[in-house]
């Protein structure tokens, strides 16, 4: 499986990568903001990455992933949009 990173947009802040996935025969990739490190005291607010970041209205999650915090919540909602696309055949 041969899977290409999309270019990164430039962000003021560190704290958020946003990675486009684009895997040749997948039809669908899960589409998912997960803002890591908001632990940290130099974290943007959350309103301003989700009105910066969101597309098409993608779900999201905050997260310390060292921690644990938000890392299964996220995994979660990707498992359940796969299940929907899945269930449409």
């Amino acid at each position: 499986m041969a899977i290409r990173r999309g270019k990164r947009p430039a962000l003021p802040d560190a704290h958020l990568v946003r990675v486009s996935l684009s895997v040749g025969y997948v039809p669908f990739v899960p589409g998912i903001l997960q803002l890591n490190k908001r632990d940290l005291p130099n974290a943007l607010p959350v309103d301003q990455l989700q009105r910066e970041l969101t597309r098409k209205s993608e779900p999201f999650f905050e997260a310390v992933a060292f921690k644990g915090v938000g890392v299964f919540e996220t995994l979660k909602e990707v498992a359940r949009q796969v299940l929907v696309e899945l269930k449409k055949g």
